[in-house]
C-alpha cells in the first residue's frame, strides 16, 4: 500500500523501486496511489486495465476507517477474496483453508459485495440511521416544547399565588416568597435535567449525521467490499446508538414534565397558623411520542443469499388494479422510495398516462400526459423519467406533484429506459442504447442495436439486458455493445420488460407465455417462477424493490401482483 502521511499520498509502485512521487488517483483494487506516469502503466497493463481508479481528492473524502479496509491478509499476505458467513469475516485462501475448513456457506468476496450500494442491507442502514435521527429530532423538539409548558405554567401559577395572597393577611408575605422560590428552584432544576436531555440528544444527532455523511462518501467513492464492510461497522454502531436510544427516553430529563401547586387546607381559615403557603408538585409521564424502532435487527445478511435462481422463493403479498377496465395497455411500473407505485398506460384514449398507487395497492391519483407515456425510471430518489416515443423525447418528473421539470433527448424514438450510476440509459428505436447524464442532458454514449423493435433496456453492472419479442430472445451485451450471452427458452415468450434483484437474478416478463422467467446472471439456466396458475395474464412490467425485498409484476390490462422475494 502507498505511503499516506497527513498532506500527501505517494505512488505506490514507485515507491517499491525506492522512488517518491506523489500519486495523483487511487486504485481501490491494487490499493495504492499512482503517479501520473505509473497511471499510463495502469491504465494498458492486462492485470489492471479494468480496474476503476478515484481522484486523490475523492479517495481523502472517505471516512478513514473505510480507507485503512485492508485488502491483504494481514497473516498469509495473501488476497482478501472469500467470506465466511458463519463468522462474517472476510478470509483469504489460506486462512480458509487454516481455520474456516469446517464452516459452511464459504462465498466468493466479489459475490457477497456484488450490488451492495443498491442492497437492502444498504438501504436498510441509511433507512435506520434516517428513523433514529427522526426520532432523536422529535424527541428533542419536544423537551424544548416542556421546558417552555413550564415556563407558560411557571407564570400562570405566579399568577395564581399572587391572586390568593390578596384575599389573605400580610402574615403570608414571607410564605409567599417561599413558596415562589420553591417553585422556581424545582422549575430551575428540572429544566436543566430536562436541557441536559436536549444536549445528550443533539450530540446523538450529530453522530447519525456523521454516519449520514460517512456513507454519502462511501457510495460515491467506496468499492463494494470497502461500502459493504464499512455498512457493517456503522450498522453496529446504529443498532448500539438505537439501543442507547431507548436508555435515553426513559431518563428523567425525558419524562414529560408539568407543575401545580397544592395549597394548604389551612389558607381559608386559620391563617395566623398556616406555615406554608403551599406545595410545589412535579407530574412526570412519559413523552407520546412513538418509537418507531429500525429493521437493524430484521436486515438479511448479504452472505446467507444463496444467489442461484434455485434458491428464489416468492411468498405472494397482494393483488390489486386499475379502477377502470377499458383503455389499458400497461408498458412499465416503478416502485418509489416511498413504496408508492406508478404505471405507465400507453394508452390513446382518456385513461391512458400515469396511474399512482400507494404501497397497500390504494388508488390515489391519475396523471394525465400529453402523449402515451411507455418506459420509466426513477432517478436521484426524488424524481421519476418517462419516455414518450410519439413525442420523441423523454420528461423528467418531481416524484411529489408530477410536474415536468426538464426535457431529454428531444427528437429521438424513446421507449425502455434504466438507470446505471449518474447515467439515464434509453432504448431508441433505429438508433440504439443512449446513455444520457441525465444532469445535464448530454449524450455519453450510444450502442448501436440490430433489434428492429427495440423497447426494453435494463443494466446489470457494466451490461446492458436487452429483449427482443419478435425472436423471443434476451440480449446481454457490453459497453462496447457486444454480445455477452443471449438466453431464449420454450417457457419465454414475447419478452417484454425484465428487472434484476440485489445478487443479480434476472427477472424477465414473457408476455405471450403469461409467465415470469428467472434467469441467472451468467444466462445459463432459467425457470419459469409465475405463471397463468398464480393469475397471471399477458404480463409487460416487472419490477424489483431493493428497500423492501419486493418483486411487482403487472399485466398489459393492469393487473397488479405483489411478492416478497426471498431465497431458500
Amino acid at each position: 500500500m502507498a505511503m499516506i502521511t497527513e498532506s500527501k499520498i505517494y505512488c505506490g509502485p514507485c515507491e517499491s523501486q525506492h522512488s517518491t512521487n506523489v500519486a495523483e488517483r487511487w486504485c481501490p483494487n491494487c490499493d495504492e496511489g499512482l503517479c501520473s506516469k505509473c497511471m499510463e502503466y495502469h491504465k494498458v497493463s492486462k492485470s489492471s486495465r479494468m480496474h476503476k481508479t478515484i481522484t486523490i481528492e475523492n479517495f481523502t473524502t472517505l471516512p478513514d476507517f473505510v480507507r485503512n479496509i485492508d485488502h491483504v491478509c494481514s497473516n498469509h499476505e495473501n488476497a482478501l477474496d472469500l467470506y465466511c458467513s458463519v463468522h462474517e469475516k472476510v478470509c483469504c485462501m489460506d486462512f480458509i483453508s487454516a481455520e474456516h475448513s469446517e464452516c459452511p456457506g464459504i462465498t466468493s468476496l466479489t459475490k457477497v459485495v456484488q450490488g451492495v450500494k443498491e442492497s437492502a442491507f444498504y438501504h436498510s442502514v441509511v433507512k435506520n440511521i434516517e428513523d433514529l435521527t427522526e426520532f432523536a429530532t422529535k424527541l428533542q423538539t419536544n423537551r424544548k416544547n416542556n421546558v417552555a409548558k413550564l415556563q407558560q405554567e411557571k407564570d400562570l401559577l405566579t399568577g395564581v399565588v399572587k391572586s390568593k395572597r390578596t384575599e389573605i393577611t400580610s402574615h403570608l408575605d414571607k410564605l409567599e416568597v417561599h413558596l415562589l422560590q420553591n417553585l422556581d428552584f424545582t422549575i430551575t432544576l428540572e429544566s436543566q435535567q430536562i436541557k441536559k436531555a436536549v444536549s445528550h440528544l443533539q450530540k446523538k444527532i450529530c453522530t447519525l449525521n456523521e454516519y449520514k455523511n460517512h456513507i454519502s462518501a462511501i457510495t460515491d467513492t467506496a468499492t463494494d467490499m470497502q461500502a459493504f464492510l464499512a455498512l457493517k461497522e456503522i450498522n453496529k454502531n446504529v443498532v448500539h446508538e438505537e439501543e442507547t436510544m431507548l436508555c435515553v427516553k426513559e431518563s428523567t430529563g425525558m419524562k414529560e414534565t408539568s407543575v401545580r401547586i397544592q395549597f394548604a387546607k389551612e389558607i381559608e381559615g386559620l391563617v395566623k397558623e398556616i406555615q406554608l403557603m403551599g406545595n410545589v408538585e412535579l407530574k412526570k409521564i412519559s413523552t407520546n411520542l412513538h418509537f418507531p424502532g429500525t429493521k437493524s435487527q430484521l436486515v438479511k445478511n448479504l452472505s446467507n443469499i444463496q444467489p442461484g435462481i434455485e434458491n428464489i422463493k416468492l411468498t405472494f403479498v397482494s393483488k390489486f388494479q386499475l379502477p377502470f377496465d377499458i383503455d389499458i395497455n400497461i408498458c412499465c411500473c416503478v416502485v418509489l422510495p416511498d413504496e408508492r407505485v406508478v404505471m405507465a398506460n400507453n394508452s390513446n384514449e382518456e385513461n391512458g398516462g400515469l396511474h399512482i398507487f400507494d404501497k397497500s395497492g390504494e388508488y390515489l391519483k391519475h396523471v394525465l400526459c400529453t402523449s402515451n407515456p411507455f418506459g420509466l425510471a426513477v432517478i436521484n430518489k426524488s424524481d421519476i423519467a418517462v419516455s414518450f416515443y410519439k413525442e420523441k423525447l423523454i420528461k423528467i418528473y418531481d416524484s411529489d406533484h408530477f410536474k415536468v421539470k426538464h426535457v431529454l433527448l428531444d427528437g429521438h424514438y424513446v421507449f425502455g429506459l434504466s438507470v446505471e450510476s449518474d447515467c439515464l440509459v434509453a432504448a431508441v428505436r433505429n438508433t440504439g442504447i443512449h446513455f444520457i447524464n441525465y444532469s445535464s442532458g448530454k449524450i455519453l454514449k450510444i450502442l448501436p442495436c440490430d433489434i428492429d423493435l427495440l423497447s426494453y433496456v435494463h443494466m446489470i453492472g457494466e451490461n446492458s439486458l436487452i429483449t427482443d419479442y419478435e425472436k423471443d430472445i434476451l440480449y446481454c451485451r457490453n459497453r462496447d455493445g457486444e454480445t455477452v450471452w443471449t438466453y431464449s427458452s420454450d417457457t419465454m415468450k414475447g419478452p417484454r420488460n425484465m428487472c434484476t434483484d440485489t445478487v443479480g437474478n434476472i427477472f424477465v416478463a414473457a408476455f405471450v407465455s403469461d409467465s415470469i422467467i428467472a434467469i441467472s446472471s451468467n444466462g445459463k439456466d432459467g425457470k419459469k417462477i409465475l405463471g397463468v396458475e398464480d393469475g397471471l395474464k399477458n404480463p409487460k412490467a416487472v419490477c424489483f424493490s431493493a428497500m423492501t425485498y419486493t418483486l411487482l409484476v403487472v399485466s398489459q390490462t393492469g393487473t397488479a401482483l405483489k411478492y416478497n422475494l426471498s431465497y431458500s
